[in-house]
């Protein structure tokens, strides 16, 4: 058997699938810690434009329906569901949104990192 002993990819191509990967773990891992979706935390904020949400996600690659997209993107856990910070848009937890998706333009990028929120709401959960 042979194996292929050279690295999958080069360059910044690499660093950048690589970063993509180390988010996603992230993410996860904040999802183990007990972390919510910043997007579903009860002060969001978020003026929703949901019909241009529902035409998005209801298509490739999702193909959600209706009750997926509310469960998943409008559906805000209650003040008694969650322990939760302030509204923080650079969040590992925030999902990346264009501003299509808002009545009002905001919009979020692809987060790639820890916040300083997240770290110190972590460790105030677990000190």
């Amino acid at each position: 058997m042979r194996m292929n002993r050279s690295p999958p990819c080069c360059g910044g191509a690499c660093a950048s699938r690589l970063a993509g990967v180390e988010s996603v773990v992230l993410h996860e891992f904040g999802h183990a810690l007990g972390l919510i979706h910043e997007h579903q935390q009860p002060e969001n904020g978020i003026k929703w434009n949901k019909e241009k949400v529902y035409e998005d996600l209801s298509g490739p690659p999702n193909n959600w329906d209706k009750k997926t997209i509310d469960f998943n993107m409008f559906e805000a856990y209650s003040e008694a569901e969650a322990a939760h910070s302030t509204f923080d848009p650079r969040s590992i937890m925030m999902y990346a949104f264009p501003a299509s998706w808002t009545e009002d333009g905001f919009s979020t990028g692809f987060n790639t990192a820890l916040s300083s929120k997240d770290k110190r709401f972590i460790r105030q959960q677990y000190t």
